[in-house]
């Protein structure tokens, strides 16, 4: 099940006794189980009914234990696990703790809603997993697609009365690809500077999400690829002024600039955009992205730039100059040489 199957569960008021939820958004699990409390549970008794425990910290038998409290004057109960290692490809549990979560999927109680909300991916070949897979039900919250996040961008400014154009679609979107909680923060301060007009446009948007630091490094990364000389030397500029250490900017351009040669060798030799995503491991927006950059060079190119970056790398560790003007020669050379 994904996250717009869940909400639709939800909606009808069709519960299931144990959940399993895992994924990287973060923001959509938390929804998610916001909307779950508020339908099962009533506010003036939710201290009686509701549980939030760290499954890091507290044994799965005490887990299962509060799971078999009856409810107070109410049908259920909610028990939320934050953590727990037991799901994790690295983690283990104590033999006792595995048989104690096994035996309550093979007989949960009924009157109360045990929800694991795994901070990653869960691995899927363990037996717990296949278990809880059986008696409840399992929630990936991956990262919207496409067309979802635009939906997801365009909903957010529906909501505050006001419409946002394309282009600004366009920009949230690829500043999505780092994950709603983040997205939902600068939407959320974009929605402030803008919040006497009724339309939000690109240049409203890119004066607000210029201003994070995180945000301003990413946008550097894409202004050197895409050779915009001016552009990078403002967004450099911006970075160090803010306290951006300039190893961690050479580190971040090093890497940048690695996956475009991998995506430009593997576009060579006839590999297909799904293949590349597999390959890097990164998310389809900036799979996308990096194949439209890797159009600026050829491979004898992207070579030469990463030996450029790893000699000023080498300076920056040494002493061997001053870190804002290697960082601008730099930037000049990369977004300059033909």
């Amino acid at each position: 099940m994904d996250y717009p199957g869940i909400l639709n569960s939800i909606k009808r008021g069709v519960f299931s006794p144990i959940y399993l939820f895992h994924g990287s958004e973060k923001l959509l699990i938390n929804r998610v189980c916001e909307q779950i409390k508020s339908k099962l549970l009533n506010k003036e008794l939710e201290a009686f009914n509701l549980d939030v425990l760290d499954g890091e910290k507290i044994p799965a038998k005490q887990v299962i234990d509060i799971a078999n409290i009856l409810p107070v004057r109410s049908e259920k109960r909610v028990v939320i696990v934050k953590n727990p290692p037991y799901f994790l490809t690295t983690k283990g549990q104590e033999k006792d703790d595995e048989k104690a979560l096994l035996d309550y999927l093979d007989n949960p109680n009924l009157s109360c809603c045990l929800i694991f909300q795994v901070n990653g991916k869960a691995d899927q070949r363990k037996k717990i997993y296949k278990s809880l897979e059986k008696s409840g039900q399992v929630v990936e919250f991956a990262p919207l697609d496409k067309v979802k996040l635009e939906q997801w961008i365009k909903a957010f400014f529906k909501e505050k009365g006001k419409t946002i154009d394309a282009q600004g679609v366009e920009y949230l979107r690829l500043v999505g690809s780092e994950g709603l909680e983040k997205l939902e923060k600068e939407l959320e301060k974009l929605d402030l500077y803008c919040h006497n007009q009724a339309q939000v446009s690109l240049e409203d948007v890119q004066t607000i999400i210029s201003k994070n630091p995180e945000i301003n490094i990413f946008n550097l990364l894409d202004s050197v690829a895409n050779k915009e000389g001016k552009r990078a030397l403002e967004l450099l500029a911006y970075s160090l002024t803010m306290g951006e250490a300039p190893m961690a900017i050479i580190y971040r351009l090093v890497s940048h600039f690695r996956m475009i040669l991998i995506a430009k060798d593997m576009l060579n030799q006839g590999y297909s955009e799904k293949q590349i995503r597999e390959r890097l491991k990164a998310h389809p927006y900036t799979i996308s992205k990096i194949l439209k950059q890797s159009h600026n060079f050829n491979l004898e190119q992207l070579v030469k730039t990463l030996e450029r970056l790893l000699e000023v790398e080498v300076q920056l560790k040494t002493g061997g100059g001053e870190a804002k003007e290697l960082l601008e020669t730099l930037v000049i050379q990369l977004c300059y040489s033909k």
